[in-house]
């Protein structure tokens, strides 16, 4: 199974899926909370192989509120919050903060490490 990341055309919110082709990934995606309803033809997907060797028998997609796929998330693809819509507390507790360039920059813009 392929991993594939799925979003809208110019969006920052984007999910990553499993399926077997590209066309499959778009069909997934578009019932994903990033492309939820979208029109079809607005979902771009693009391969992430990087994430392959998380599919697990059954699994459609990662699942951010997962603390083990938000690591992945965060280290393998690069994926960070978006800072219209998180709270200094969330990065404190994020169980992938030691991975993610939002903290790290939130860090530097504190003047220390942690």
């Amino acid at each position: 199974m392929k991993a594939w990341r799925g979003q809208l055309k110019d969006e920052f919110f984007a999910e990553v899926v499993f399926a077997e082709t590209r066309g499959k990934a778009r069909a997934l995606a578009r019932c994903t909370e990033a492309c939820e309803d979208a029109d079809f033809t607005d979902i771009e997907v693009r391969r992430q192989p990087q994430m392959d060797k998380y599919y697990t028998e059954g699994k459609k997609e990662m699942d951010w509120d997962n603390s083990k796929d938000r690591i992945a998330l965060v280290k393998d693809c690069g994926f960070v919050c978006d800072r219209d819509y998180w709270e200094q507390e969330d990065c404190d507790t994020c169980p992938a903060k030691e991975y993610c360039d939002t903290y790290k920059d939130l860090v530097t813009e504190k003047g220390g490490a942690e």
